[in-house]
This record gives C-alpha cells, structure tokens and sequence, in this order.
C-alpha cells in the first residue's frame, strides 16, 4: 500500500513538472508566431487561472473563499505576495522566455534557492553552512555556462533574456518566503487563486485596451488553454496533490522534470541549439537546487 501510494504521489509530480515545462515551451512557440506582448498574456493567464483555482477551493472544501479577506493582516500579506510574488514570477519567466528561449528561462528560475539562501543569511545574519556555498558556487558557474556558450567574451542569449531569467529565480524565491504564513494559515489553492487574481488586476486595463489588436485564432485560443489551464492551474494541483502521498524533499526533487521537458521540447519542436557547455551549466543549476531539496541539510555538513 505505501508503495503505491509513492507511486502515485511520484505520478502525480511528474505529470504536474512536465505539464510546467511544457506549457513554457508553448509560451515560447506563442511569442514567435503570435507575436502577443508578454503583459497582455500575463495578465489573461493570471486571471484565468486564479479564478479557476478559487473555483477549484470553492468545490472542493466547500468552504468561502472570502475568509482570507478578514483579516487584516493576511490582507497586507497578500497584497504583497500577489505583486512581488505572484506578479513578479509570472511577469519574469514568460519576459525570459520571450526574449530567450523556453529552456534558459526554465533552468535559470531555477536558481531561486540561491536567493533564499541570500535572504535567510542576511535576515539571521549567519554565515550560510557550506553546504550552501557549493550550492552558490554551482549556481554561479552553471549560469556564467549557461549565458556565455563557452565563449567567455559574449552572451550567448540576449541581455533581457538573462536578465529576466534571474530575476525570475528571485521571483520563485520570493514565492517562497512572503507566503509562509499565508500558507500556515489557509488553503495553497486559495492563496494561490486571490494572489494570481489581486496581481493581475494592474495588468487588467493593458488587457481590454489590447485585445483589439490581439489576431484570435484557434491555434492561439488553444495555446492560451495550454499556458493557463493545463500549466498553470492543473500542474499546480498535481504538484500540491503528490505533498499527499511524498516528503517535500522529494516533491522538490522531481520538479527537476520542468526545465528538462522544457529543454527536450525546446529541441525537438523549436530547434533550440544547446551545446556541451550549455547542458553542463543546466546540470550544474539542477544540481544546486537538488542538494537545496535534500532534507535536513543542516545536519548534513557542519
């Protein structure tokens, strides 16, 4: 029985990760046929899928999905998160990805623990473990790879590309401290759900004042459902789904398989070129948030 269950929670975690990484490789595929700007698809995918995740709270609870809004506290809390957070992650990656590629951007969010261990280090004013070092060093050096190509005098992927791919890791990161005791406190979906829905709101008039100017055709009418239902709403809920059934540390762990489906996708379809180098520094990346995700680090190197 406990070993199905770890079947199906590693199910679940996969099929949530992939779904991600492809829906980034759809947004890639989007921005160069469409030509769509990344606000007006920010602000459509936001709204979209926070609604759909508060009617998923709604049906499943059976609960209000105002409760958030009495307290003043967690109003402050959400406001904050749904800007710097939500906003701020959603806006990044799919910016890295328009001005770079589906599989840089998905890699280089993936240098989110590096601030984490930032933050925790400047806020506790401690020294992080050495653990943490490597974990920095690896970050560095996989994204120097990464952005370079090996040649050490040039950018390989536009400036804006780069840029946006790290601060979408500050984004990721700050995903995951401003909400801890949202979290603590309510439902992941509800939070979640008002977050993607508060930070779309200043997006909301660019919106309607674009869609005039927006060519709504069936293959975008379905790669907008891909981006938002499938990888925004859905793989989130698989992805929470499998904490049912895994420790955090593997859940973590697995979700190694969004930048690799990105990648993979990336090659195949859009004939992205990744060389040796390229692949080393991805591996380096991955290979920092892994140790990130092993559990009880802390007790591991001292």
């Amino acid at each position: 029985m406990a070993g199905h269950k770890k079947f199906l929670g590693l199910l679940l975690v996969i099929i949530g990760s992939v779904a991600w990484g492809a829906s980034g490789t759809v947004a890639d595929y989007m921005f160069l046929t469409q030509h769509i700007p990344v606000i007006w698809v920010v602000g459509v995918r936001m709204i979209s899928a926070g609604i759909l995740l508060l009617l998923t709270y709604k049906l499943m609870n059976h609960q209000s999905i105002f409760t958030i809004w009495h307290d003043r506290k967690s109003i402050i809390q959400l406001l904050i998160f749904s800007v710097f957070g939500m906003l701020m992650s959603q806006f990044c990656y799919l910016s890295a990805v328009n001005y770079g590629n589906a599989a840089t951007a998905t890699v280089l969010q993936f240098t989110a623990p590096v601030f984490i261990i930032g933050y925790y280090a400047i806020t506790r004013k401690k020294w992080p473990i050495r653990l943490d070092v490597i974990s920095i060093v690896l970050a560095v050096i996989g994204t120097y790879l990464l952005a370079t190509k090996g040649h050490f005098d040039s950018l390989s992927i536009s400036a804006l590309g780069l840029f946006f791919g790290i601060a979408a890791g500050v984004a990721n990161a700050n995903c995951t401290i401003i909400p801890i005791d949202l979290l603590n406190k309510y439902d992941a979906k509800l939070v979640c759900g008002w977050a993607m829905i508060v930070g779309s709101l200043p997006l909301q008039p660019i919106v309607i004042a674009n869609a005039h100017q927006i060519h709504f055709n069936p293959t975008l009418v379905t790669e907008l459902i891909v981006i938002t239902l499938v990888g925004t709403m859905l793989a989130y809920l698989f992805y929470e789904a499998s904490l049912n059934y895994l420790k955090p540390a593997v859940t973590g762990t697995m979700g190694s398989f969004e930048p690799l489906t990105a990648t993979i996708l990336s090659i195949v379809f859009l004939h992205i070129d990744f060389n040796l180098i390229e692949i080393v520094g991805a591996v380096l990346i991955l290979g920092m948030a892994l140790l990130q995700s092993l559990p009880n680090k802390n007790e591991l190197i001292e």
